[in-house]
């Protein structure tokens, strides 16, 4: 049944596209680009249309020795178009490379396998070939790699004089004619499968190999360290982002602020009990490294500040309440009277700095307690820190996606796209239920109804 259009309008056109996911379009009249109206990502039709992405990435482990068998075979064809052909399927499975000239409905134009330039490609002998082009969202791809040593000798045919830059390096193969031809081993199948297959299945296999202990935190690192390594082998780069180094750095200060209240809690530990220090030694109660006397002033100062603007903030707020209930407000000399409490801790610190002594505070204070808060407190860093490492080794990763023939990929490595475009949800699923970690930690409220499907239909056991 067809909807109403709006009132006063009309529809322009009724169409029956099966292949279609948008429901209305139009031409916007400032620079006459196509607007559309999409399917909701967590619609049952949309739903239906990933389940159905991810499952013919599965439908090509029945077919991927026979495709790699064949255009090893057809590396050394005496019909170049075949060879041609051969060499970029080889060039798409093995290093992830995206065919070119293929676009989703919500992707750029993308520079890819089949779209390769004479420039794009540097052949360095005996075996290795330095790619350099502007790729998908022009990110530039930059990448050098070890090829069969046929695939080597091919490349250099097809860049053979008169060839010169601008010149296509496959001017025998389109993407459209690629896609034909690997429509022949199996129905549906596109170079584009290829990325969704092999993501999918190295993320799988890192996960059967897996054995994730510790916290919560930890656990979430060694997930998004397998996803960071699917991510580098599909070559899913991003910017580093501009702010980076300044949150690194805030991080930084947070952890060093957390190992500062341990060492305040063990100085009052020694005020507690001087002969701690033989028992546990001198280095127990330091200060750690990369934490000096600069650094402690600094950080007394900025806790007093912080102290001075809270109580600010309170002042205005318990201000704003009493002129709301139609009483008078305080006067600035309350304000004053609050803000000795900061100054009092000012005091403290400097005393504590002239005298070299940090006292025992708190309700009855005991050796047993600060031992209980020290605790907590590794926890917290322990927490952070790994917050901060995954962060640091994930700045310049785009976190998930597709790649390979696990040995070949290893290497690829020693030398957050996204995961859930490439890399099969279930298997995040998989993960979330074999380790027992909430699958919101992985996935967004919004991707949560994405994959519903996914997280309904799959236990820890379920394979790729």
């Amino acid at each position: 049944m067809v909807p109403k259009p709006p009132e006063g309008h009309k529809w322009k056109e009724v169409k029956h596209d099966q292949e279609g996911t948008w429901l209305a379009m139009w031409q916007e009249n400032i620079n006459g680009a196509y607007k559309y109206v999409m399917l909701a990502a967590n619609s049952d039709i949309k739903g239906q249309s990933d389940y159905k992405k991810f499952e013919k990435a599965r439908e090509l482990k029945k077919y991927i020795a026979t495709i790699r068998k064949d255009y090893n075979k057809e590396l050394k064809s005496e019909v170049m178009a075949e060879r041609q052909r051969a060499t970029a399927v080889y060039l798409i499975d093995q290093f992830a490379l995206r065919a070119g000239n293929e676009k989703g409905e919500d992707e750029a134009d993308t520079v890819g396998c089949c779209s390769l330039k004479f420039e794009h490609v540097t052949l360095r002998p005996p075996d290795t070939v330095v790619f350099d082009f502007l790729g998908k969202d022009s990110i530039r791809f930059h990448e050098e790699f070890k090829v069969d040593s046929q695939v080597f000798k091919n490349l250099k045919i097809f860049k053979r004089s008169p060839k010169k830059e601008g010149d296509e390096i496959f001017d025998r193969l389109t993407t459209s004619s690629l896609n034909k031809h690997l429509s022949n081993y199996m129905n549906g199948l596109t170079a584009k499968v290829f990325r969704t297959y092999n993501a999918s299945w190295v993320m799988s296999s890192l996960l059967k190999e897996m054995k994730s202990e510790g916290t919560i935190p930890e656990k979430v690192k060694d997930y998004n360290n397998a996803n960071r390594k699917v991510a580098i082998l599909c070559n899913h780069k991003r910017t580093v982002a501009g702010g980076h180094a300044a949150q690194m750095e805030k991080m930084g200060d947070r952890i060093k602020a957390l190992y500062y209240q341990e060492y305040r809690i063990k100085q009052m530990m020694l005020d507690l009990d001087p002969k701690l220090k033989k028992k546990k030694g001198e280095a127990y109660f330091a200060l750690k490294e990369g934490i000096d006397d600069e650094w402690v002033k600094a950080h007394q100062d900025a806790m007093v500040e912080e102290q001075r603007e809270k109580i600010r903030k309170k002042f205005e707020k318990d201000n704003e309440k009493l002129v709301a209930e139609g009483q008078k407000e305080m006067k600035p000399k309350e304000l004053d009277e609050r803000l000795k409490a900061a100054d009092e801790l000012a005091d403290k610190f400097k005393d504590e700095r002239k005298r070299k002594k940090i006292e025992a505070e708190g309700k009855s204070p005991s050796i047993e307690k600060f031992e209980q808060q020290l605790e907590k407190l590794d926890t917290r860093i322990a927490t952070m820190k790994t917050q901060s490492e995954d962060r640091e080794q994930n700045k310049d990763v785009a976190l998930g996606t597709s790649k390979i023939d696990l040995k070949r990929k290893w290497n690829l490595l020693a030398n957050k796209t996204r995961a859930q475009n490439y890399i099969d949800p279930r298997l995040t699923v998989v993960f979330s239920k074999k380790f027992n970690v909430p699958i919101e930690r992985f996935f967004s409220k919004t991707l949560r109804e994405k994959f519903e499907w996914a997280i309904k239909s799959v236990d820890e056991n379920w394979e790729f």
